[in-house]
């Protein structure tokens, strides 16, 4: 199961939509419909790979075995 997730401050993961994929070795375009609400807010977003296993949450240098961790973003709602 191929798939991304994203959360608002710390929430639950809600599954974004996954694009079609054109081929193994290319990025995948997904999106994520967020009724947001007024306010600042931290958004993070992880991946599953084919198995289905999310990247680790924890944050680690690229070397020796890739980088892992959340990407995050901080955004404000007018």
């Amino acid at each position: 199961m191929l798939g991304v997730e994203v959360r608002v401050d710390n929430g639950p993961w809600t599954a974004a939509e996954l694009a079609d994929q054109l081929g193994v070795e290319t990025w995948r375009q997904w999106r994520w419909r967020w009724p947001a609400a007024p306010g600042r807010h931290r958004l993070q977003v992880r991946a599953a790979d084919g198995t289905g296993a999310f990247q680790a949450g924890a944050d680690h240098e690229a070397f020796p075995d890739g980088a892992t961790g959340y990407h995050s973003v901080a955004v404000t709602v007018g």
